[in-house]
């Protein structure tokens, strides 16, 4: 007797200590790389024949490929905070024109750097309004580059180590029109190409509105070449932050994740982009469907591809499952290697980050469940059968429609009311009795700013401290390429860039540019207006 309870003791002891060990967290390097505007047909692992992406095939074979990820919105800033925050649009609240969610919200770039990890900013868009409650920290601008991708590479050659945990987030922009890729990878001269109105349209312009030109049958495989050329440059970008990595000696200690904001339309369904250049926001599977590759040694299983749908909710979760780490009950999503089958939800505002007042009440949203894909404009699709979506079935099977209906209904308002139930609104500071307006420094009222003069960067310098937090007010362009809106900005003083000099060129599409400033105070106290052109 006393031997079996002898044995007995041992085993739960070792059994203990192996439970323990289990749960202890594990610590890994983490490079989530994002790309913009990037439709899953188009990668050699998901089937396509025109060698656009050698490098990140050959890489996913290391990790784990998932057929059926899905975006939840058809623009970036909502697909972009599902990722960091694992929240569905409604809940996180960055979702229309200029929505920033709350300060409450915690993403990814704040949980890693609670624990240690360091954690960058090198993103130049991160300026925009949507990413102000991310955690994201100011932008670091001696790792931007004027040559498209090098921001990853230079940080990591710089900074990555084994001696301290990362966490480093990168969108690249590289697809996003104006697709112009390099002069090797055209299809035809540059002058030729630009004798089509369609073509020209979307090599010159970041925005093309639906309707705004025309398309003729030969412009599809050109169409099709400029992408897969912006495609071929993104292969080389990422294959370049590998290589950093295994320069470095701690590519085998980091998860790395691939995957996207969003699809992209090349005449599918009539015409091309997405909702924020083509001001007409659409859901079907080119703009919904997005890849998603996860690698890392010894801790994700190689050469494995899953196909049960997943969304970007989904990499928040399994983060923390792959660290040991405890899950986090206020996650919309589900670990993916355990995750279960279920509905996956979409939506986005008419015209994504163009979107004016008039128009933000305007909403396009679907579900996609068993197959079935149900989008709130009227359409019933079979994706077994279907797949392009071209057999509408929203009058044959009205049933099926109505079942799908309730289905976004019930989503949409238990995830309204979730973000109500997490986040209650920040309160707005009272209006102190002597306060008075800033006055507006640079740029220079009427100014036109060069290039070479400004090294490729925008600087906004105000009166006041670096302390407050301010409201600028923005009114740019006009006709299609008007926006306004507000965004908030701690510091009297903001450095935007440096900008390619291609992006700088496609700026001044949206000449004039006016802001107005003034410290975040109910009611506001404005500067006068500066006005100012690229």
């Amino acid at each position: 007797m006393r031997k079996l309870i002898l044995v007995l003791l041992v085993g739960l002891c070792l059994q203990a200590g192996a439970t323990a060990e289990k749960s202890q967290p594990v610590r890994k390097n983490i490079l989530l790389f994002t790309v913009d505007s990037c439709r899953a047909d188009r990668f050699g692992l998901y089937g396509y024949r025109n060698a656009t992406t050698p490098n990140i095939d050959a890489w996913a074979r290391t990790g784990t490929a998932f057929t059926e990820a899905y975006s939840t919105s058809a623009w970036t800033a909502p697909g972009l905070a599902s990722i960091l925050t694992g929240l569905y649009p409604p809940t996180h609240g960055i979702n229309n024109r200029d929505t920033a969610g709350t300060s409450r919200l915690l993403s990814l770039n704040k949980f890693f750097r609670e624990r240690g990890y360091k954690v960058p900013n090198i993103n130049f868009f991160t300026f925009a309004p949507y990413y102000r409650n991310l955690g994201l920290g100011p932008i670091e601008n001696q790792y931007l580059s004027q040559t498209p991708g090098e921001e990853i590479g230079k940080w990591l050659k710089q900074n990555a180590s084994a001696s301290q945990p990362f966490f480093v987030w990168y969108h690249c922009t590289t697809i996003h029109q104006p697709y112009n890729p390099p002069d090797t990878e055209l299809p035809a001269p540059r002058e030729e190409l630009m004798k089509s109105p369609g073509i020209k349209a979307v090599m010159s312009g970041a925005i093309v509105p639906t309707n705004s030109t025309r398309f003729q049958d030969a412009d599809r495989p050109v169409l099709n070449a400029l992408y897969d050329g912006e495609l071929r440059r993104l292969d080389r970008i990422f294959k370049s932050a590998l290589d950093a990595l295994a320069e470095q000696g701690v590519l085998r200690n980091t998860i790395v994740i691939l995957t996207a904001d969003h699809g992209e339309e090349l005449l599918d369904h009539g015409f091309v982009g997405h909702a924020s250049t083509s001001l007409n926001a659409k859901l079907y599977q080119e703009l919904v469907r997005i890849p998603l590759i996860i690698s890392c040694p010894g801790l994700v299983p190689s050469g494995r591809r899953i196909s049960r749908a997943v969304d970007q909710t989904d990499i928040f979760p399994t983060l923390l499952k792959l660290l040991s780490l405890e899950p986090l009950a206020h996650l919309q999503g589900q670990p993916l290697f355990s995750g279960r089958e279920r509905p996956h939800f979409f939506e986005s505002v008419i015209a994504g980050n163009q979107t004016t007042r008039e128009r933000e009440h305007i909403w396009v949203r679907g579900v996609l469940d068993k197959g079935h894909k149900y989008i709130s404009t009227g359409e019933l699709y079979d994706l077994r059968k279907d797949p392009q979506e071209k057999s509408n079935l929203h009058a044959s099977r009205p049933e099926l429609v109505t079942r799908l209906k309730t289905q976004l209904d019930e989503w949409l308002g238990k995830t309204t009311s979730l973000r109500a139930q997490l986040f209650p609104p920040d309160p707005r500071p009272a209006r102190p009795d002597s306060l008075t307006a800033p006055a507006i420094f640079t740029p220079e009222n009427g100014k036109r700013l060069d290039y070479e003069v400004h090294t490729g960067a925008l600087l906004f310098d105000w009166s006041g401290n670096m302390e407050t937090t301010y409201v600028v007010q923005y009114d740019i362009g006009t006709g299609d390429h008007h926006v306004e809106g507000t965004y908030e900005a701690k510091g009297n003083h903001q450095v935007l860039g440096p900008f390619s000099r291609e992006l700088w060129e496609n700026l001044k599409a949206w000449n004039p540019f006016k802001i107005r400033v003034s410290p975040k105070t109910d009611p506001p106290v404005w500067s006068a207006w500066t006005t100012f052109e690229f």
